[in-house]
């Protein structure tokens, strides 16, 4: 008799194998073998006559050319579109400003239209005062300073009297009728820049009644109007989008509210001084001081400029030296201590970026690329860094959190 088999048998056609006893150890089943790679040869001899390293550097080379092409043909297009894009620009850095009192508006029960219209209204009235203001100061003192420069210029000529010059009256009046004569044959010219003046002076009215309406909606329903681009074009990268331009936008609110307090200290700085050393229009030239200081460097030196002309006129060498080294001081303070002090929480650019950005934009666009190029760059920059920040990390929720108000 044979000893019974503990283990029962497996039928051939069983599909699935008996449970095992318990306490029995389960065999696990056979791991895919996977056939290794053959080892790498070497590699397949090149047959271009080209070396690598000039291949790749023409790679490199057309791509830049097709990258300089495209932001040529992105900035002929603004520039020709300058009536359209120049009013945007202007009312989105306006809009930075007058944001946060619209919103206390809207929390106080006023409806979105209302809170934008009388936040504009007010901001229109403080400007119209301001201008008036000066204006009024220039009337007041228009009669002393235009006797200060009839007496600046009859002791110009007499100083052209006395030597190293040497100058008769009548060798000054020849200079004077030479100088007229030139300018009456040259009188095509000046009608050509009448006409090209009075083309300038219809875009600045047009601008302007485009950068009111901008201003007004995009205080009105700003957020509505960036939620409908995001859900439009943000597609699965909805959450990075509104980020992004979230991130851009505090930037701008930071530049033009960091612009405001600077050119606010430069003009009391300013004020201050003129008003010791005794040199009139002291308000128009600290209006022109605090609008100056939008404009970077061209403002500050327009502003300085005006001053030590104005001091020249009514006060003499003396006078004009004095307030040369009072703009002089303001202009270092500004640049050493609230430039720093004020923008640096806000905009993260290095001083040669915008030195490279100013001058760009006045090759480009003379002032009105002058005035943009900053805002360009702080946007840029914000945008690279959030982009530096973002590339390691996964994508955000793809609802938008566009916040109201």
């Amino acid at each position: 008799m044979q000893a019974d088999d503990p283990s029962p048998p497996i039928h051939p056609d069983a599909e699935d194998p008996p449970p095992a006893e318990p306490g029995e150890p389960v065999d696990a089943p056979d791991e895919p073998v996977i056939a290794e790679p053959p080892p790498a040869g070497p590699p397949a001899p090149d047959d271009d006559p080209v070396p690598r390293w000039l291949r790749s550097g023409a790679a490199i080379a057309w791509r830049l050319l097709a990258i300089v092409a495209a932001v040529a043909v992105t900035v002929y297009a603004l520039a020709y579109l300058r009536v359209v894009v120049l009013p945007v620009i202007v009312a989105l850095l306006l809009s930075t400003v007058l944001r946060p009192p619209k919103r206390w508006l809207t929390r106080h029960r006023f409806s979105d239209a209302a809170a934008a219209g009388t936040v504009m209204i007010v901001a229109i009235a403080v400007l119209a005062t301001a201008v008036g203001m000066a204006g009024a100061a220039v009337g007041r003192q228009f009669e002393d300073l235009a006797d200060s420069v009839q007496d600046g210029i009859r002791e110009a000529g007499e100083a052209l009297e006395q030597p190293p010059f040497n100058l008769s009256e009548a060798d000054i009046q020849e200079k004077i009728d030479e100088y007229v004569d030139k300018l009456s044959d040259s009188s095509s010219s000046l009608t050509d820049g009448a006409l090209h003046g009075a083309i300038l002076v219809g875009e600045l009215f047009t601008g302007l009644i485009i950068t009111l309406l901008l201003l007004f909606f995009f205080l009105k329903d700003g957020p509505g109007m960036w939620r409908w681009v995001v859900d439009t074009f943000g597609g699965r990268q909805r959450g990075r989008m509104d980020e992004l331009a979230h991130r851009c936008y505090a930037a701008l609110s930071g530049y033009v509210r960091g612009l405001v307090l600077v050119g606010v200290a430069d003009a009391t700085m300013i004020g201050t001084g003129l008003l010791i050393i005794g040199v009139p229009l002291v308000a128009p030239l600290m209006l022109l001081t605090f609008l100056g200081a939008f404009v970077p460097l061209i403002g500050a030196f327009s502003a300085g400029l005006a001053a030590v002309l104005i001091a020249l006129v009514s006060g003499g060498v003396v006078k004009a030296l004095f307030v040369l080294g009072l703009v002089i001081a303001v202009q270092q303070i500004e640049g050493h201590l609230l430039y720093p002090i004020i923008m640096g929480r806000t905009v993260k650019v290095h001083p040669i970026a915008v030195i490279l950005a100013l001058a760009t934009g006045g090759i480009l666009a003379g002032i009105i690329g002058i005035f943009i190029s900053v805002p360009i760059v702080t946007v840029a920059a914000t945008a690279l860094a959030y982009l530096r920040e973002t590339r390691e990390r996964p994508a955000l929720d793809p609802g938008p959190a566009v916040t109201s108000g």
